[in-house]
């Protein structure tokens, strides 16, 4: 058997994974396996498995709760803590053309004060709307709506 190269393993992996999440195998709101379990079943670092599960979540995939896991992406699923509330939220606005493509976001501060939450929840509210493409961040001047906006 030839050796897989480290961009076909990272794809057979999110492959596998997306059969996995689509045939029912992982039905809306379970937990996925750690990444530890993944890296253990299909031998590679977790790295490879990271990209693979991020390549999920960008795909709709996947829903993240920091701390949590990594659950079957749950259409129905009423957000659970306050992160998840307002990443919805803005993900809303940004779906229903509220804010347009290059619009600025409000900041953290701004988010963190409406919300009445820590300026690290809004920022992670902000950093799931990064990883699933909806919003890019420009370093020092704030987060805008993608260009580009997933459908």
């Amino acid at each position: 058997m030839t050796r897989r190269t480290a961009w076909g393993t990272y794809v057979y992996i999110t492959r596998v994974l997306r059969h996995r999440l689509t045939d029912g195998t992982y039905t809306p709101g379970t937990r996925l396996p750690s990444e530890a379990a993944l890296c253990a079943e299909f031998s590679v670092a977790r790295n490879t498995v990271r990209r693979a599960l991020s390549a999920l979540q960008a795909e709709g995939l996947l829903t993240v709760r920091p701390g949590v896991g990594r659950f079957a992406h749950d259409p129905d699923a009423r957000p659970r803590t306050r992160t998840e509330h307002i990443a919805a939220k803005l993900r809303h606005q940004i779906e229903s053309g509220r804010f347009q493509a290059g619009d600025a976001l409000p900041s953290e501060k701004e988010l963190a004060r409406r919300h009445g939450v820590s300026r690290s929840t809004a920022r992670t509210a902000l950093i799931t709307l990064e990883a699933a493409g909806l919003v890019a961040c420009v370093h020092g001047k704030g987060r805008y709506v993608s260009q580009d906006v997933p459908t």
